[in-house]
């Protein structure tokens, strides 16, 4: 495989097997070290295959009913695992450019208290936003729609590549190069300064009223 077009035809040629580890390791061509499957949807089946050199592939198989575009049957995001975490599960990427300049995408967990919620819009959101404000344009991708982002919670975390279908774009880029992105932003979230900085927030976070007794 050398391009990211070459793994979206293995995902959709993994389509056409059983969901072992075993079989992913043959299409693949990567030891596997878990495969989880949710195919709670008739028209819908979310494939998390977890490789034994902590890339990860998060793949959708879908229901398409466009005659037009037979091919477009499946999604795949490719990450890394990491080991940062967050009290907060958020994620975060760059975003298409603005005037010239890039800017920040960030998604945090919806919460059941309003007020925690509103705290979290109001405080964390920024003060998440100032730690990768300095480094966001590292996370910018090879063409003009796609960029990589960091998600993590309590449990990890995953550095991604945008996901891709077979209309977008960016299939066209090198594997390598996306591998090789992918573990270069691994490297830069293990800066101390950056891991400095996020803790700080957290543990802020944790002293707001409305984080007391909230179990997040």
């Amino acid at each position: 495989m050398e391009t990211m077009q070459d793994l979206l035809e293995k995902v959709q040629e993994f389509a056409f097997h059983d969901y072992s580890k075993e079989e992913a390791r043959k299409v693949f061509g990567w030891d596997v070290t878990d495969i989880l499957v949710n195919s709670s949807k008739d028209d819908e089946a979310h494939i998390l295959i977890i490789f034994e050199n902590r890339f990860m592939l998060f793949i959708k198989y879908f229901l398409n009913l466009d005659p037009a575009e037979t091919d477009d049957t499946c999604e795949l995001t490719l990450s890394l695992r990491t080991d940062l975490t967050s009290r907060i599960k958020y994620s975060i990427n760059y975003g298409n450019y603005i005037h010239g300049q890039g800017y920040i995408r960030i998604r945090v967990a919806d919460t059941k208290n309003r007020m925690l919620q509103m705290m979290l819009e109001e405080f964390y959101v920024p003060a998440i936003k100032n730690v990768y404000k300095p480094i966001i344009d590292r996370f910018k991708g090879f063409y003009g729609k796609d960029f990589f982002g960091v998600e993590t919670d309590a449990n990890g975390s995953q550095i991604y590549y945008a996901p891709i279908r077979s209309m977008s774009e960016h299939k066209g880029a090198r594997l390598g190069d996306v591998f090789g992105r992918l573990t270069e932003l691994e490297l830069l979230m293990k800066d101390p300064r950056i891991r400095q900085d996020l803790a700080k927030v957290d543990f802020q976070l944790s002293l707001l009223p409305s984080m007391m007794g909230s179990g997040i």
